[in-house]
């Protein structure tokens, strides 16, 4: 099951700054009179009475000050607002401390391997799912007939020394990863990406490819193509694929290699 509390969380950091922002606006307005507006319409024109606090009966606004009818009514819907923002951040608050997906999975994990062996799990475990995920993308399908020359860390070879670095960089992050795995497109055509990769938390596949060569026409026509086909086929460009690319004037940015690790993996 997927764990929503991170994403929660987030939400919170959301409605914290829009809470700072309401009070900031209600300090802006503290001089402006207490009271309520209620709008009308006449003749296709807005008309605003104002009931001032602790008066008997409201009083016409003028349309030279109309800019005050606007400040009222602002800060009336930026009070509801921030009392229902608040209201949901103490909610948000509740909930989270007893949230706890995991616990699913730790029912299974705390019994004895005896029970284990017996027992079909309501949802898999991320140890069987990565497993059967493994089963299902195998690696090194790739028929080119060049063979790896360089070993990375998880103990396969790959081709080129770039990719051994996303390959050791995935390895370090804990993410599960295999290497030129086989995609069949639209048309029964084939494709092997430098890697397929996993988000456990969502269980999501997600594809890598490295472009080594963008400055080569040929190859770059190439490529072109094939990010065509991969997009018209549902793999797309920051969902469900990454790109890295480098020439002999623009490096390979391991930076940049962990932040899209961490956007779209971790």
């Amino acid at each position: 099951m997927f764990d929503y509390s991170k994403a929660l969380r987030e939400q919170m950091y959301e409605i914290d700054e829009l809470i700072f922002k309401l009070k900031k606006s209600e300090n802006a307005m503290r001089g402006l009179a207490e009271g309520s507006v209620r709008v009308t319409s006449s003749h296709g024109c807005q008309q605003y009475y104002f009931w001032r606090q602790g008066a008997s009966d409201e009083e016409y606004i003028p349309t030279k000050d109309k800019e005050f009818a606007h400040k009222l009514i602002q800060r009336e819907y930026d009070r509801k607002v921030l009392k229902k923002l608040q209201k949901l951040k103490k909610e948000m608050i509740r909930f989270l401390c007893h949230y706890n997906v995991k616990g699913v999975d730790e029912t299974y994990e705390r019994l004895c391997k005896g029970r284990q062996s017996v027992i079909t799990p309501v949802d898999l475990t991320d140890e069987m799912f990565v497993e059967r995920w493994r089963e299902m993308n195998p690696g090194g399908q790739n028929p080119y007939p060049e063979g790896g020359r360089y070993e990375t860390e998880g103990g396969e070879l790959v081709r080129s020394k770039s990719e051994k670095i996303i390959a050791d960089t995935l390895h370090r992050m804990n993410i599960p990863y295999q290497y030129e795995p086989q995609i069949c497109v639209s048309g029964n055509r084939f494709f092997y990406p430098d890697f397929v990769c996993l988000n456990v938390d969502k269980r999501k596949t997600i594809y890598w490819e490295h472009l080594g060569l963008p400055n080569a026409s040929e190859y770059a026509t190439k490529n072109y193509t094939k990010l065509e086909t991969y997009e018209r086929n549902g793999i797309l460009l920051g969902d469900n694929l990454i790109l890295t690319l480098e020439s002999p004037d623009y490096p390979l940015d391991t930076g940049l290699i962990r932040k899209k690790i961490e956007l779209l993996l971790s």
